[in-house]
């Protein structure tokens, strides 16, 4: 593992990307289940000297230290300094306005496995820190705007989740101010310590990746995304990842696991889940027909929304190893929105898997790839990442291709 002094250049699924309390967790896999991201890691940093602020919001204390520019209110539960505001000039401001793609989800949902083949769809990487930064592409955790420190949060008892403890109102105008290709100071959670660290400097980049779990909720926010993708893990599947997780990593039983989940149930219904009917496509996992340990995942795509829709040529089923897969497409209604939907349900022969790959690539149409086999070759590439035997690997590199034909339809 790098030190933090360290600076080199590592794929994204490799630096922890918002990805529970901000770390990435290996542990053993389940057949069919999808392992955690990769085998050197990041956890999200904040300044090497972090200390808490001893504030909490509400309380007088924090409003006697809290000051406002230019209409935002500046919460001194952000460890502010003095010279700080939170949006300024870019030291060089871009030619085209960035391209802001938001990612929502829960925690644990691999969101650092779909940021990985957005890297490899856009021929970039990312420097390791608190927050990745490369040459064309910076990633905003959202878990920064967490209003209190984890101390904060335990004397309010709220959840990071609620909308309550974090600062929408910041949020928006500073994801508005990087799209007009402003500089903004962005608050620190370090999830090392649980504390609010100084605020750092961002500068424009050419591509804005926005995740974590409140990317689409907030309405000034989610107006300046480019396009909105929503991860949608139903509970059955999400328990079996996080007994995978926590039992060989955290040493949990399977009922401190469930009663985890079951605690943060209500918020995530309330906060959470809610901003699925405002994504252009919804990546949603649910257990196999074959039943669990495989997957059934569905690329959901609103129709007349930001993402370029693909669709199968025909129905399709992969045999070799088991459980083997079938690929379908047909039409639905997403709350209220007419969607067109590809599901995966199985895996695919890990043994053939460039055969079997060309040939769903063969079967898709307005894919849009750069060759013919990009599908293919961006698969074997990555053919030992997160979920590649399923639907997870392959719908996530569309969604990747997808993005990078979204930045270039809006450079060029």
């Amino acid at each position: 593992m790098p030190s933090r002094s360290q600076s080199v250049l590592l794929p994204l699924g490799l630096v922890a990307a918002c990805l529970y309390a901000g770390r990435v967790f290996v542990a053993p896999r389940a057949p069919g289940l999808r392992p955690r991201a990769g085998k050197a890691l990041v956890a999200l940093q904040g300044a090497a000297s972090s200390v808490p602020t001893g504030l909490v919001y509400p309380s007088p204390e924090e409003a006697a230290k809290t000051r406002e520019v230019d209409g935002i209110k500046l919460y001194s539960t952000h460890a502010w300094t003095d010279d700080m505001v939170p949006i300024l000039e870019a030291e060089s401001k871009p030619e085209q306005a960035p391209v802001m793609i938001g990612v929502a989800a829960d925690s644990g949902c691999g969101k650092s496995t779909v940021l990985r083949r957005v890297l490899g769809a856009l021929g970039t990487e990312v420097k390791p820190g608190h927050t990745a930064i490369g040459d064309m592409l910076t990633v905003i955790c959202l878990d920064d705007y967490h209003i209190n420190d984890r101390a904060g949060r335990k004397a309010t008892s709220l959840s990071a989740l609620d909308a309550r403890e974090n600062d929408f109102a910041l949020m928006g105008a500073q994801i508005e101010a990087l799209k007009q290709g402003k500089a903004i100071y962005k608050p620190i959670y370090n999830h090392d310590t649980g504390n609010k660290d100084p605020p750092e400097l961002i500068q424009p980049n050419k591509v804005f990746v926005v995740e974590g779990l409140h990317p689409i909720y907030d309405e000034k926010a989610r107006a300046n995304l480019d396009m909105a993708l929503y991860i949608d893990i139903v509970n059955d599947v999400k328990f079996a990842w996080k007994i995978q997780r926590d039992v060989a990593e955290r040493g949990w039983t399977e009922d401190q696991v469930r009663e985890d989940i079951e605690k943060r149930l209500p918020d995530f219904a309330e906060y959470v889940d809610p901003q699925k009917k405002d994504a252009d496509v919804v990546l949603r996992y649910e257990p196999s027909d074959q039943g669990l340990p495989y997957l059934k995942v569905k690329l959901i795509q609103k129709k007349g929304g930001a993402f370029p829709a693909i669709s199968l040529k025909k129905e399709m089923t992969l045999t070799g190893s088991k459980p083997g897969a079938t690929l379908k497409q047909y039409d639905d209604d997403w709350y209220g929105s007419p969607v067109s939907v590809v599901e995966m349900d199985g895996e695919i022969d890990m043994d053939n898997m460039a055969e079997q790959v060309a040939e769903i690539e063969a079967n898709l149409e307005g894919l849009n790839g750069r060759s013919p086999s990009e599908l293919t070759d961006a698969m074997v590439k990555l053919k030992d990442s997160p979920g590649s035997q399923n639907g997870t690997g392959l719908l996530q590199a569309i969604i990747a291709m997808k993005i990078r034909e979204v930045y270039d339809k809006l450079t060029q």
